[in-house]
């Protein structure tokens, strides 16, 4: 898949904000059902929804265009979508698993070797394998087989709600009354100390974030931190994390709206501040810093527009180049930058290539990356973020 740009500039946002602006979106809109349970952006800028009983809605920002059962989805209660790198949409639903080309569609079920039917989220690793998070444990398709991982193999407990991958590659299963699993490859390693686990959500500092039933956890590899209502989240039962380009975390919570956590307090939205809905059930922001948080209610756009958009080449501390790229990327640092460790990011903050700049000019291989937008930052350089387009 290809995207074209008639203008690319390398952007670094400043951290000043002016006045922040809601957009909401719902039925009379054109999107298929209020209750929407995910979102992904795709390369070209499209919105998907994935809604609870009204299938998928595409909103290209102007023309919504809605997918159901009828027209080939397996289940119209959706509750996960994630893009390959082929620009294939990847649906979790309440009965299988859809995949999405554009104009085909292929469903997958228990009867092709899905675990089980109710498909609570979906992670896709390096290598291209797709892992759902189901009812009855985990499920690994590689395009051809199958493979499950339950009880029996290590994993906590078989209600898995959420899967995601970290900077070491490690797989970090949520479950439903078992606690957390960490997967290597080869050894698991269980954790009790975040349970009924909704989401999970790693930073570029290599922390943990857990959004559970009874508080918001971090884990830095050591210690466990807990956040409640008595640290000023909206409310303990979190349903969504998202970290945005200044790194400001992102908390939904089921019934008191959005918190956003600057390291040191938290900030509360909710419907007396523009917010649709109160029960905020995912988010995700897009390639111009523009939070979509999808609520029981609709859909709701949080724009915190910034005064200083500093074009930057060439910035003082490095350089990227070529840019836009199609297969390589260099990077030019100071002395200063040695040993310090870099991430690359997709538009919706999952991790995509991580890595130590170990000289002066260090070269990245970005060919396997899909085509699209993605954020560079160097580690402890907070607010500074690097747009690269891979064309």
């Amino acid at each position: 898949m290809k995207t074209k740009l008639l203008v690319l500039v390398l952007m670094v946002a400043g951290l000043f904000s002016k006045a922040q602006t809601w957009t909401s979106y719902d039925q009379t809109n054109g999107l298929a059902n209020n209750n929407v349970q995910a979102i992904v952006i795709d390369a070209f800028g499209n919105k998907w929804f994935g809604t609870y009983g009204g299938g998928i809605s595409k909103f290209d920002g102007t023309n919504w265009t809605n997918y159901t059962f009828n027209d080939g989805l397996v289940n119209d209660y959706v509750r996960a979508l994630k893009i390959d790198a082929s620009g294939n949409i990847w649906v979790g639903t309440d009965g299988g698993v859809s995949k999405f080309n554009g104009v085909t569609w292929i469903n997958y079920t228990t009867f092709e070797g899905l675990s089980n039917n109710l498909v609570y989220a979906i992670e896709i690793d390096v290598n291209g394998n797709k892992w759902f998070a189901t009812n009855m444990g985990v499920s690994k398709f590689d395009g051809t087989n199958w493979t499950s991982f339950t009880t029996a193999t290590g994993l906590t407990n078989n209600i898995v709600t959420s899967v995601v991958i970290d900077q070491a590659n490690n797989f970090w299963f949520g479950t439903w009354g078992g606690g957390v699993s960490k997967f290597d490859g080869v050894n698991w390693t269980n954790y009790s100390q975040a349970n009924y686990v909704h989401v999970i959500k790693p930073d570029a500092n290599g922390n943990i974030w857990f959004g559970t039933a009874t508080g918001l956890k971090k884990y830095d590899g050591a210690v466990w931190t807990n956040y409640t209502t008595t640290n000023g989240l909206a409310a303990n039962n979190v349903f969504a994390i998202t970290i945005d380009q200044a790194n400001n975390k992102w908390f939904g919570t089921n019934a008191a709206g959005i918190s956003k956590y600057n390291g040191s307090a938290f900030i509360n939205y909710n419907t007396s501040n523009g917010l649709i809905g109160d029960q905020v059930n995912t988010s995700v922001t897009d390639s111009n810093g523009n939070l979509w948080i999808g609520t029981m209610d609709g859909i709701s756009v949080y724009t915190s527009a910034v005064t200083e958009l500093v074009e930057n080449k060439v910035s003082k501390t490095f350089s990227l180049f070529p840019n836009p790229s199609s297969d390589i990327i260099h990077i030019k640092i100071n002395a200063d930058l040695q040993n310090l460790r870099y991430t690359i990011t997709d538009q919706m903050g999952n991790l995509m290539l991580i890595g130590d700049l170990d000289e002066t000019i260090t070269t990245l291989d970005i060919k396997d990356l899909p085509a699209g937008i993605y954020v560079f930052q160097i580690a402890g350089r907070a607010g500074q973020h690097y747009k690269i387009l891979k064309n």
